[in-house]
Parts: C-alpha cells; sequence; structure tokens
C-alpha cells in the first residue's frame, strides 16, 4: 500500500447473519482512497454505505476480501491494531452522540482522552477547536441548550480535536436545514484540509456533493462511478420534474442541483434521449412541446450558474428571416428579454456564420458587437463568451452566449470548454424543440 493511499479495499464483501438467514450486503467492492482526498459515498437507503463505513472505521470485523486503512490490514487485525487505527480516525455521525451530562467542551476533551493525548493542555485544545467551528461563546453550555446545526457543530470539533488522519461521517447533514447542512460541510472541509486529513462521507444530500474531490454510488451492495449512480435515477428523476407544469418550477429544482450532479444529469439525458422522452410519459405534442421548452431553459439557466455568468442568452438561428433571437437572455431574478439581430452582423451571428467560438474580455472592443442592445436593454456587457450549437448533421443552428464573469476579469479556457460541451449536449435537445415548434 503506498504511503500516499489512506484507504484500499479490495475485493470486500461483507453479510449478516448465518445460514439459511444469511444476508450478504457488500459484494467485491474495490476502491483506493489518497490522503488528504474529500470523497462522497452516496446510494439509497440499504445499499450498503454504512456497512462499508463501518468497515474501514474498523468498528466491524473484515470478513472477505483485504481492506487497509492508514497503512495497517484490519482483516484478521488484532484488537490492539484495530484500537491503534482508531486512535487515528476522527467519527462524526447523524446522530451527534454527545453526551448531555458533559458540556461541549467536556464532549470534545473525551476525543482526546480516547486517542490517549495527554491531559494536559486538553480544555484548551478544545476551546480551540470549538472556537474553529464558530462556538467560542458555546464551550460550557450542554447538549440540550444546542440547536442541531451546534450539535453538529461539536461533532465536528469533537472528531478533529485530534487531528486525525482520516475522517469518517455518516449522513452528518440528514437532520439539518439546508443552511446549517452547508455550514457544517463547509466546515469539515476547510478544517479538513487545514489538517490535510482524508474524509469519508456517505450521505443522501444532493446539496452537498459539490464539496467532494470524487463521488462514488454504492447500489445493491456494488461499488459505480457516480455518472453510473446517476444514470440509474435519472429516468425517475426526469419524470418528477418533468411531469411538475407549475411555472419555473423546474428551473428551480435544476438550480438546486450541485455541479457534479447536473453534469452527470446533463450526460444522461442528451445521451439517451430517447429513454427520456418515453420516461416522461407525455400524451400529446403540446405538453410534450412544453416540457421540452421547460428542460432547455432550466439547462441554460444552471449552466448560467455553473460559469458564473450574469447573463446567460440561447440564440436560435431563423434561417428564412436572416435573424438570430433570443430563446432565453436573463440572468438571475430577470425577465427573459426579446433579441433579434441578424445573421450577418454582431458577434453572435459571427459565431454562427465561422462555427468559431469568441471570447473577450470587453465586448465593446469587438467590432462586431451590437452595442445598440446595450442601449436598449440598459444593460453593460463586459466579459463576454459566445459558443456555436450544431445539429445531428454538424451544421450550426443556435448560439450559446454568457456576459459578465462574475467575480473575474473575463472567461477562462475551462468556461470555454464546459460551454462548448454544454452546447453540444442541450444541442440534441433544443433542436427536437426547434423541428416541434416550426411544424
Amino acid at each position: 500500500m503506498s504511503a500516499d493511499v489512506a484507504i484500499a479495499a479490495e475485493n470486500v464483501s461483507h453479510h449478516f447473519g448465518s445460514p439459511p438467514l444469511r444476508k450478504q450486503v457488500l459484494f467485491d467492492v474495490s476502491v483506493s482512497i489518497g490522503r488528504g482526498e474529500i470523497v462522497i459515498v452516496t446510494g439509497p437507503s440499504g445499499s450498503g454505505k454504512t456497512t462499508f463505513l463501518t468497515l474501514v472505521g474498523a468498528l466491524r470485523s473484515t470478513q472477505d476480501g483485504s481492506l487497509r486503512v492508514l497503512g495497517e490490514e484490519l482483516r484478521g487485525a488484532s484488537e490492539a491494531t484495530l484500537v491503534r487505527v482508531r486512535r487515528r480516525i476522527g467519527y462524526i455521525f447523524q446522530a451527534h452522540n454527545l453526551l448531555d451530562a458533559l458540556t461541549a467542551s467536556q464532549n470534545v476533551q473525551m476525543a482526546l482522552q480516547t486517542a490517549g493525548a495527554p491531559a494536559r493542555g486538553a480544555a484548551e485544545r478544545a476551546e480551540r477547536a470549538l472556537a474553529a467551528v464558530g462556538l467560542a461563546s458555546r464551550t460550557g453550555h450542554y447538549a440540550d441548550q444546542m440547536s442541531g446545526g451546534q450539535k453538529q457543530r461539536v461533532a465536528i470539533a469533537r472528531a478533529l480535536v485530534a487531528e486525525p488522519q482520516l475522517v469518517l461521517a455518516d449522513e452528518p447533514t440528514a437532520s439539518l436545514d439546508k443552511q446549517s447542512g452547508r455550514d457544517v460541510v463547509e466546515l469539515m472541509r476547510a478544517l479538513a484540509r487545514e489538517q490535510g486529513c482524508t474524509v469519508l462521507l456517505v450521505t443522501h444530500d444532493n446539496r452537498i456533493l459539490d464539496i467532494a474531490d470524487r463521488i462514488v454510488h454504492l447500489e445493491d451492495g456494488r461499488l459505480h462511478s457516480f455518472t453510473e449512480g446517476v444514470i440509474s435515477n435519472t429516468r425517475q428523476l426526469m419524470g418528477m420534474l418533468a411531469l411538475n407544469n407549475r411555472k419555473g418550477e423546474l428551473a428551480r429544482r435544476v438550480r438546486d442541483l450541485p455541479t457534479a450532479q447536473f453534469a452527470g444529469l446533463l450526460e444522461q439525458v442528451t445521451g439517451e434521449f430517447q429513454q427520456f422522452l418515453q420516461a416522461m410519459e407525455l400524451a400529446n405534442t403540446d405538453a410534450f412541446e412544453s416540457a421540452l421548452e421547460q428542460v432547455i431553459e432550466a439547462f441554460t439557466l444552471k449552466v448560467g450558474d455553473v460559469l458564473d455568468a450574469d447573463r446567460v442568452t440561447l440564440f436560435l438561428a431563423d434561417e428564412e428571416r436572416g435573424e438570430l433571437w433570443s430563446k432565453y437572455a436573463r440572468g438571475e431574478g430577470e425577465r427573459a428579454v426579446d433579441i433579434r439581430i441578424p445573421t450577418s452582423t454582431g458577434i453572435a451571428g459571427r459565431v454562427f456564420r465561422t462555427g468559431q467560438p469568441v471570447n473577450t474580455p470587453d465586448a465593446h472592443t469587438d467590432p462586431d458587437f451590437h452595442a445598440d442592445v446595450d442601449i436598449r436593454t440598459g444593460y453593460r456587457s463586459k466579459s463576454l463568451l459566445c459558443v456555436p450549437i450544431r445539429n445531428r448533421q454538424g451544421a450550426v443552428f443556435a448560439v450559446a452566449q454568457v456576459i459578465n464573469r462574475r467575480g473575474a476579469e473575463h472567461f477562462d479556457a475551462a468556461d470555454e470548454r464546459r460551454l462548448a460541451e454544454f452546447g453540444n449536449s442541450i444541442g440534441v435537445i433544443l433542436e427536437s424543440w426547434w423541428r416541434m415548434s416550426r411544424s
């Protein structure tokens, strides 16, 4: 096992009970997790996530395969070895497991005692850990005097106070509201980065997936890549979204998806478009067209969020009239703006004609830029990125454009690549909607 690897599982299987009631819950799980890496394990209830976490944490005996944690083989390990490994691990659970009879500081100090740290200075270390999670004023409070988010912060302080090499977290946000959950995982990530420890986190909470360096998916006891996990649940998710006819609901739900899950969702929907259409179970053309329009709008606005753009515009080419018109041109909280420009002029027109992207830090310095659009809409364009969207025959029929990169002077090469990938994907859905709306 390399010194750079914190966890190395090879063909780990696990079962509960004995024949004839024996039930296998893990099947040949193999994964390698590097030191300092933050890895999230997703999957439905009963998929084996918590079982795997407890095996890694040396809280259960490894039955089959090889499981090396922090350089120690856990299968067949002695009790002394298991204790040695446990002392180098910080544990965070959904139920924070604080002792009600102890103060926050005393709960944190218990982790130091368990790790074998000297008693001298333990109180000061506990107070520093609690201050790091924003609880400097709560060190003397008991559990029943704190909110759920505060209790989970104490649990994080307790897990990290002894500076473990590995942190295991089981559904740490399950009992928290959206903001509290986000605060908790951001603290966990920041403190883990500072200490250079590895984090293995099990969750159902799709709102926190973006903190991970890598995501893996456990289902029916078998480990898959995250993309495979997204694919397995896409039809059900998209069916629910597409059949929800409330205005803007689809856009709101898609915009709540973390970037990693959105990328998997977009890949699946566009990569297996016929299956997606069947999943929506739409009874008539009008409903089908409306649902497609909602999907296009939701995905377009989400890409604006991913690229941190102030405004995102999707232009469609009306070649009969020689115009590009804005299917969507809006930023967060804005009304859609109707823009029509000749295909023979403008930056978007040039991208449509040449099929070449444009990335400029100041649109007003480009001779093809339509400054009159800014004047008409009362908007000030600065950085601008525009890419072509091609149909299945390879011809440009639409253009995607984002304006004003927040917090940066211009869009970079990674932004250009992301927008181009989005254009390639959304073109499949957009072309279907475009043909239908003109028929």
